[in-house]
């Protein structure tokens, strides 16, 4: 337990496996995309579909994942997550049909997603800092920034000179090998006994539209959800579509990675200046910025633009996102409350990749993707802007 300290060395591991729980299937999907339609020959709509597939048995399984970390600890979390998410993607690897590939691709994201994103992470980072909790969820997220930075890069490396099936089975056992890892190396946390009881699932949901505050909160995050999946999905393929070759694509996603830096390592002095709300506001308005960079991201200079732009919208929106969770919300059940909202970031982020893989095929145009993120950015920065205008009486203490 923390004296006033980071724990330093376990908020290391924790970075490390966030790095890897996002790194492995999450961003490099987007990479592998074109090469496994071009060998396989299965259509876009349904790899893609795939991916949000994965993102949905995220968010449904996150309402008992960050449960059953308040209930457990993390080392059986984290066991459990290396086992389900490498196995499935072995499967993956493996699949001669794209109804095999579907299931062991999504069913991969699934768990590696419920059982090791920011929602259980930062949960655990917490409870190892109570004293300083979000200082704590700011030095993870800083290293959770280096996923992109280095998985998307990696990942086309590994494409191009070993083929997607080895990729991905490399993938699996770098993700795997994390959990176990983070499993024995993060000292257990001693739960604080308490007589309340705890509160269902049911009740976790209704909390988010109980409050006016709450309600404007889920919106932003729900909107939130779908610019940020949609873009990593599709930043690759858009860029290439309007004229970038491959490797650059992957490289302005890997620098658009190292710019979520940008968004986290100033983020104290900015949320102190602008509040959490104002910060929130920021966070938005770059991800719509972003949005509509990416559709004219033919040129290396707008790449890199977007780059910037838009990775410090996501790299502070990832934070901020569990700052104003602990804010509206008991620590006690922080954890259930996280998973809660890691539920509809990603329930409502799985609808934008579905989105733009269907339109993609019907008008061979892929910058319909780039729309995506801009609208849904723009009810993100409309919700939180509410939200910041709300009177005193109506925010949380």
């Amino acid at each position: 337990m923390s004296d006033g300290r980071l724990t330093h060395f376990s908020i290391g591991v924790l970075g490390l496996l966030t790095i890897c729980t996002y790194g492995v299937w999450y961003y490099s999907f987007g990479v592998l995309l074109d090469p496994i339609r071009l060998d396989t020959g299965w259509r876009e709509s349904t790899l893609a579909a795939s991916f949000s597939a994965g993102t949905v048995l995220i968010g449904v399984s996150a309402l008992f994942g960050g449960r059953l970390l308040d209930r457990v600890g993390h080392r059986p979390v984290f066991l459990l997550g290396a086992a389900i998410g490498g196995l499935s993607l072995l499967l993956a690897s493996t699949a001669t049909s794209v109804a095999v590939f579907f299931v062991g691709s999504a069913v991969a994201l699934g768990g590696f997603g419920t059982l090791g994103f920011y929602h259980v992470t930062m949960a655990t980072a917490v409870r190892l800092n109570p004293s300083d909790s979000s200082r704590a969820i700011a030095v993870l997220t800083i290293w959770g920034a280096l996923a992109s930075v280095i998985f998307l890069p990696f990942s086309n490396w590994l494409v191009n000179e070993l083929g997607w099936r080895s990729t991905v089975r490399v993938l699996a056992a770098i993700g795997s090998g994390a959990f176990v890892a983070a499993a024995f190396l993060i000292p257990k946390v001693e739960r604080v006994a308490s007589n309340t009881p705890r509160p269902s699932v049911l009740s976790n949901i209704a909390d988010t539209v109980r409050s006016p505050a709450a309600r404007l909160f889920t919106i932003a995050i729900a909107c939130g959800g779908v610019a940020m999946a949609t873009l990593l999905v599709y930043q690759v393929p858009v860029m290439v579509a309007v004229g970038l070759s491959s490797t650059t694509a992957a490289t302005m996603a890997g620098v658009r990675g190292f710019c979520q830096l940008g968004g986290r390592l100033p983020l104290a002095p900015i949320v102190q200046r602008l509040g959490r709300d104002g910060a929130l506001v920021l966070a938005f308005t770059a991800m719509l910025i972003g949005g509509g960079l990416l559709a004219v991201s033919g040129t290396v200079p707008v790449a890199l633009l977007f780059a910037v732009i838009a990775g410090f919208g996501i790299g502070a929106f990832s934070p901020l996102q569990g700052m104003k969770a602990e804010e509206l919300f008991d620590r006690e059940v922080i954890g259930a409350m996280m998973g809660t909202y890691g539920a509809i970031l990603l329930l409502a982020g799985s609808t934008g990749p579905v989105a733009a893989g269907i339109i993609a095929e019907q008008t061979g145009e892929r910058r319909w993707a780039a729309l995506i993120v801009v609208v849904a950015a723009t009810g993100a920065l409309i919700s939180t802007i509410g939200l910041s205008r709300l009177p005193r009486s109506e925010q949380p203490a």
